[in-house]
């Protein structure tokens, strides 16, 4: 206790010798640089986003957290059918967009416990009554995942469904180069024609 005392005293004694406006700049510049310190350590310690889990949506599909991934893979189809379609007979420029009516979806794997559970009573008049329960309990199963957390099963993935293309392209005002586009996108596609437009493309 007098060691404190003493310390707590030389502190006393060194800020009455100080000037006093210097002892504020000191204390100013002290206080700041324990903000940043607190700034900087709060941003180095929060965890990245790779490491969060997906939300669940009612009706048991873990949608995506980042819909930048469906954009980023509609953007990739849409580059590789532009490339495809700009090598048909007849097709000049090509400039391609595919819409989507929803986002990529995966479905969850499920922990399903069930029990089935009977007795039998027998009363004084010698009436027996028998009685049967079951229980059934589901729950999204987890992982471990590579950053620590947990993570669902995934048992597929489901893709987003296309709700329309439109190609712009050079030598479309040709009916029949207009047709091997139209048939070329809806075998990669998997989409039915009347989705599909095909518009030429000025000059």
């Amino acid at each position: 206790m007098e060691l404190i005392n003493g310390i707590i005293k030389k502190i006393k004694d060194w800020i009455a010798g100080q000037d006093r406006k210097k002892l504020i700049e000191n204390t100013a510049v002290v206080i700041i640089i324990g903000v940043i310190i607190i700034i900087a350590g709060s941003v180095l310690l929060r965890p990245g986003k790779g490491s969060e889990d997906p939300p669940f949506r009612q009706g048991g599909s873990v949608e995506e957290t980042e819909e930048n991934r469906t954009a980023d893979a509609g953007d990739a189809l849409e580059i590789r059918l532009k490339s495809l379609l700009s090598q048909i007979q007849g097709v000049g420029k090509v400039d391609v967009m595919i819409t989507y009516s929803a986002s990529r979806e995966y479905v969850p794997a499920y922990d399903i416990k069930k029990g089935i559970s009977s007795t039998e009573e027998s009363d004084s008049e010698g009436g027996e009554r028998k009685m049967r329960e079951e229980e059934y309990e589901s729950a999204i199963a987890y992982e471990d995942s590579a950053s620590g957390g947990k993570r669902p099963v995934v048992l597929k993935q489901l893709e987003p469904e296309v709700k329309g293309v439109l190609v712009v392209a050079e030598g479309a005002e040709n009916v029949e180069v207009r047709d091997r586009i139209c048939n070329a996108v809806t075998v990669v596609l998997d989409v039915p024609m009347h989705k599909v437009k095909v518009i030429q493309r000025k000059k």
